[in-house]
């Protein structure tokens, strides 16, 4: 089979990394993979394209570009996929046109996060479910007769768009999230081993839709009761500046370590005793699933698809989004389990058992066949 997927970029972000590993898992089986990029290659482009992938990027500009559409017509001409996989709404129109255009016998997208608008302070923060894009949304209801199936990475994601973005459930199909595990299943954590210094670590994009400002001043509030207690976090984004001035106002920053972009992030989860996510706004996170495989207990927000992975009570504390007492009562809860690395042995558990890219894929393959995709 002759799969197209088509990105905006391949920089690094959970729907880039999902798309490179679905192609590795194509290739792994004999199909021929291809990802499309509109803008721009990414950074993770050149890794993909030496194992194999094949990696197409079309330079769009700012601004909406019919040129561009016949780019992607006459390349999909010479390419001949049986399937055009577009993810998410920037990139979809773009798609669904030149794949219909070119012929393109099956078209699917994935949602990877139902799309709330937030105002993220360090005051407090406020989620809405009403559209931050209307205009986006009247484009992508406008492609669905010519899409076969719109995928949705969580059931919370599937139940977002049939309730506030107007998809029809019948359009729908949800397939879980999946992670290539081997290397955090081989690079174990070692939860609670050095008490009382109790060390939680983050790993995502400094942006509004994860909320690390909730996740500080719940942070101020577990060194009150765990003095012991160090927060790490990894990443980088157009909001670090203003975090760490906050971290300074909060008198933190003897408690927490700014580490930016990763470029392990397995030695990282490793050096950790409870992973913490603080979201907003989430489809169905890998890092969350790459912080199971590693043994670590979770604390988190319930955003999104989270509690399909991170049960609470079992190998997880969940608290409401934007709550950061809730969040601290949970922090502090988990700092004080005496079962650290057996809540962590289940929740590698559970990601062995139901989130590997490997079933991921399988569920996108027959969705594909189902839909009159060539084997």
């Amino acid at each position: 089979m002759r799969i197209v997927q088509f990105v905006n970029n391949l920089d690094m972000g959970g729907l880039e990394r999902l798309a490179v590993d679905l192609a590795y898992c194509q290739l792994a089986e004999g199909h021929q993979p291809f990802i499309y990029c509109l803008t721009h290659p990414g950074r993770i482009a050149a890794e993909a394209a030496a194992r194999g992938v094949t990696v197409r990027s079309f330079e769009k500009p700012a601004g909406p570009h019919l040129s561009t559409v016949w780019k992607i017509v006459k390349q999909l001409r010479r390419d001949r996929p049986d399937v055009m996989h577009t993810h998410n709404h920037l990139v979809h129109h773009y798609g669904v046109l030149a794949g219909s255009l070119a012929g393109v016998p099956v078209i699917v997208n994935t949602r990877h996060r139902g799309e709330f608008r937030l105002v993220n302070e360090p005051a407090g923060s406020t989620i809405t479910t009403e559209s931050p894009d209307k205009k986006s949304d009247l484009i992508f209801r406008a492609t669905l007769p010519w899409v076969g199936s719109v995928v949705l990475i969580s059931e919370a994601t599937r139940q977002f768009f049939i309730k506030y973005r107007g998809v029809p459930a019948a359009k729908t199909r949800v397939i879980l999230n999946g992670a290539n595990l081997d290397k955090f299943l081989s690079a174990s954590a070692h939860p609670g081993s050095v008490l009382p210094r109790v060390r939680f670590g983050i790993a995502a994009r400094m942006v509004q839709e994860k909320d690390h400002f909730t996740l500080l001043r719940a942070f101020a509030l577990v060194v009150a009761e765990i003095p012991q207690a160090e927060l790490h976090i990894a990443g980088d984004g157009s909001l670090r500046g203003r975090l760490e001035s906050f971290t300074q106002e909060l008198k933190l920053a003897d408690r927490v370590t700014f580490l930016g972009a990763l470029p392990d992030t397995p030695q990282f989860l490793s050096q950790l005793d409870v992973f913490v996510l603080s979201s907003l706004n989430e489809g169905l996170p890998l890092v969350l699933l790459e912080a199971m495989a590693a043994g670590l207990p979770v604390v988190s927000t319930c955003a999104g698809g989270v509690e399909e992975a991170a049960i609470d009570g079992q190998n997880a504390y969940l608290s409401a989004p934007g709550d950061s007492n809730g969040l601290a009562e949970a922090m502090i809860r988990m700092a004080r389990a005496p079962d650290l690395a057996q809540m962590g042995a289940l929740g590698r558990q559970i990601v062995k058992d139901r989130f590997r890219i490997e079933q991921t894929w399988q569920e996108y393959y027959k969705l594909f066949l189902s839909l009159g995709a060539r084997a």
